[in-house]
């Protein structure tokens, strides 16, 4: 238990103060969208590591580069996807596949933040992150509107923290320690009161910051966010549909948040960075995501939720075409796969692709600032919208970013 609890506070209680500080406040004036959107919400799966497209996507099986992984049938004619992921196959009608996305960044970190963020790192001047642009087009909100699930996430930047994510590695855990907090309430309003008197006598935005965390602690411990990480309230059949791994869990868990009114999800799942052993790696990968991801797909259709909801499956790059000498795929960022849908985008079909070899994208080829256009303008934002930063800087939505034909 110790272990546990420790993971949640060092991941968590960033949450709680992101979100203690953005409750009740006033909109940022520099953040008025451009145009109305119906788009309500958004779910990232996010492959840590940078997964395959041959093993994923993209299959090349009748090529010298496609490795032992056959392709599959789906539910949308001329679109071929691997045979790991036979229970998404079902499901391609509702998603569709982009080959031709081609990002600049090959090491983990600044690729990471390029598809976080859809502009290159530099660290003088911090982007914030797609769910912090999300979650501030919510003027006020009862619950957090960015939540990180399996991840710390990556931060809001000049948008200010309350926009940061609330992270949670594990549900269970974040909702035994609201649990405990709801429990000792009267030990919290004391450490609100005792607190409320030091700020009356200091003004510090630190300590003013410190008091709202712990007034909406109590809260949010008593809220529907709360009931939402609870997953024993689901019966056992709908568990067991999602499966016993920690992805399956987090992909229910995402279910119910949005389902709460949390704008912004990201599930992670870990491993996919297959420089040894790509084959059984991603083989392992995939049939840890393919049933849960299409559960989660098939409930967001069946309650309505997916029309105004963005699906997006990404990592941060995808493989090389040559298979090393220790039988894995390394990183190459010019050709990075990507699945989206729901929310009105056209679905069940492919855009762009790539050639016999998979080395290279045939015809046009679209960035990940294309992408990040895409999402916004499902939002209501246009690619060009001005932000002002905390430093009176006006800065564009996306970096040039243009929406996707065919997409929209």
């Amino acid at each position: 238990m110790p272990f546990r609890r420790r993971q949640f506070i060092g991941g968590v209680l960033s949450g709680f103060s992101a979100f203690a500080a953005g409750v009740g406040a006033n909109p940022i004036a520099t953040a008025q969208q451009a145009r109305e959107s119906t788009v309500k919400r958004c779910v990232v799966l996010w492959m840590d590591g940078g997964p395959s497209q041959f093993e994923t996507f993209d299959p090349k099986p009748d090529s010298s580069t496609g490795g032992d992984v056959g392709a599959i049938q789906t539910s949308v004619p001329g679109l071929d996807i691997s045979e790991f992921l036979p229970e998404m196959a079902k499901r391609m009608d509702q998603l569709s596949v982009v080959r031709n996305l081609s990002s600049m960044e090959g090491e983990h970190n600044r690729a990471q933040y390029l598809m976080h963020t859809g502009y290159p790192r530099i660290d003088t001047f911090p982007r914030p992150a797609l769910g912090a642009i999300a979650a501030h087009d919510v003027s006020v909100s009862n619950v957090p509107q960015y939540v990180s699930l399996g991840s710390r996430g990556f931060g809001p930047a000049f948008l200010g923290p309350q926009y940061g994510p609330f992270s949670i590695r594990d549900p269970e855990s974040a909702r035994e320690m609201l649990e405990v907090l709801r429990r000792r309430r009267s030990r919290v309003e004391f450490l609100r009161d005792l607190s409320a008197n030091f700020s009356q006598r200091y003004t510090d935005p630190a300590v003013q910051q410190r008091q709202a965390m712990i007034q909406q602690i109590t809260h949010l411990a008593d809220s529907p966010f709360s009931r939402a990480l609870d997953l024993e309230r689901e019966s056992r059949r709908r568990r067991a549909a999602y499966g016993n791994s920690h992805f399956s869990r987090l992909c229910l868990t995402a279910r119910r948040l949005l389902e709460t009114g949390v704008r912004f999800v990201e599930i992670q799942q870990d491993g996919w960075d297959s420089h040894t052993n790509n084959l059984s790696v991603t083989r392992r990968l995939c049939g840890r995501i393919d049933q849960p991801w299409a559960v989660l797909m098939d409930e967001l259709s069946a309650s309505g939720l997916l029309d105004d909801t963005v699906v997006l499956w990404m990592g941060e790059f995808g493989r090389t075409p040559d298979i090393n000498g220790a039988a894995g795929r390394d990183h190459f960022p010019a050709v990075s796969p990507i699945v989206i849908g729901g929310a009105g985008l056209r679905s069940g079909q492919v855009i762009g692709a790539t050639n016999e070899s998979g080395r290279e994208i045939v015809g046009d080829s679209v960035g990940v600032p294309d992408l990040f256009a895409t999402v916004l303008d499902r939002f209501g934002i246009e690619a060009d919208h001005e932000f002002t930063t905390s430093f009176d800087s006006p800065t564009p939505a996306t970096d040039s970013g243009t929406p996707i034909r065919g997409l929209l």
